[in-house]
């Protein structure tokens, strides 16, 4: 069985103008045109959908019955009609925004929050992974566009500059180190909370191996060791970008010296695949806004500056 669109849309017009003639009207079709749809449609289904008289049409009891769900499955029809057609034009769409844990709790939220302003038809969801899953989840289809630190690009990625930021010292304003020209010999002194392992073990590789850090606590997400940090348990180490996130544990970012350090924070996208039309969108607006607002000089009067009103939900 095979039912057509134009078999549906036959049926639910003569059933509601209960007159073949004036389906035929609404249709800009004949009458023996809507009478073969019509026909058509019974032979494949069965059963009469119609009692018919010579002053009118009226549902038969089957016919009533299959009504709702051809109304139902139309409408549903048009809704996707509609919803290509808007994606096409950018009336409305949906991106899928994949981030690291830090960036995606600091910078990105600001970002959608202006996209949002400046493209309200468009829907980005944000999902934060760890850094390990973020360019699977964009070979899986899950997300369109990624963010976090540099790393080399899997298979089917690319990965794209996204801003550059200073690693940096975060801890509280009262510790040592402070506030001042301080240094990587200097930091290795003091209990460090990694946020796994293998973050310090990248810093290492750049400002050496030995002496090697002293490890306070190893911890799997960044708030918990700004909170450790905040305690006077230690002083964690990232890109100043984080501070965003940090003040609101009352901490302080101390560039460090010998040598300063930088890391890349990159954009990521498929490679096999083109992006939609909204997702383009994202990533321009995504690539000036960082551009035009600098994420390692984002204080908190900027940031409350930068933020747009407050998002209310309406009903529909």
């Amino acid at each position: 069985m095979q039912l057509t669109l134009r078999q549906i849309e036959a049926f639910l017009t003569v059933a509601n103008l209960r007159s073949f003639t004036a389906a035929g009207a609404s249709l800009h079709i004949t009458q023996s045109a809507v009478s073969n749809l019509i026909k058509d449609l019974e032979a494949q289904v069965g059963v009469p959908l119609f009692d018919r008289t010579s002053r009118f049409v009226s549902l038969s009891p089957d016919g009533r019955e299959m009504y709702t769900l051809a109304q139902k499955a139309f409408h549903e029809f048009l809704l996707m009609e509609k919803y290509a057609a808007d994606l096409s034009s950018l009336r409305a769409g949906r991106v899928r925004v994949v981030g690291a844990p830090l960036i995606a709790c600091t910078l990105l939220p600001l970002l959608l929050a202006h996209f949002k302003r400046a493209q309200p038809a468009i829907r980005v969801e944000l999902v934060d992974q760890p850094m390990a899953l973020v360019q699977s989840s964009i070979q899986q289809g899950d997300a369109e566009v990624g963010f976090g630190p540099a790393r080399l690009p899997e298979t089917d990625i690319i990965a794209r500059h996204f801003f550059t930021t200073p690693v940096s010292m975060l801890s509280r304003p009262d510790h040592p180190l402070a506030g001042r020209h301080s240094t990587w010999s200097e930091v290795k002194k003091v209990p460090v909370v990694a946020v796994g392992r293998e973050s310090v073990g990248y810093i290492a590789a750049d400002v050496g191996t030995q002496p090697p850090f002293t490890i306070g606590h190893v911890v799997n997400q960044m708030p918990t060791a700004f909170a450790l940090a905040a305690a006077g348990c230690g002083v964690a180490l990232a890109g100043r970008f984080s501070l965003m996130l940090a003040r609101g544990y009352g901490l302080v970012a101390t560039l460090l010296h010998d040598p300063v350090l930088y890391r890349e924070m990159q954009m990521y996208l498929p490679a096999a695949r083109k992006l939609s039309d909204a997702a383009a969108t994202f990533v321009d607006f995504a690539t000036q806004f960082v551009k035009d607002h600098d994420p390692n000089t984002l204080d908190s009067a900027t940031v409350a500056e930068l933020a747009p009103p407050l998002c209310t939900r309406r009903d529909s």
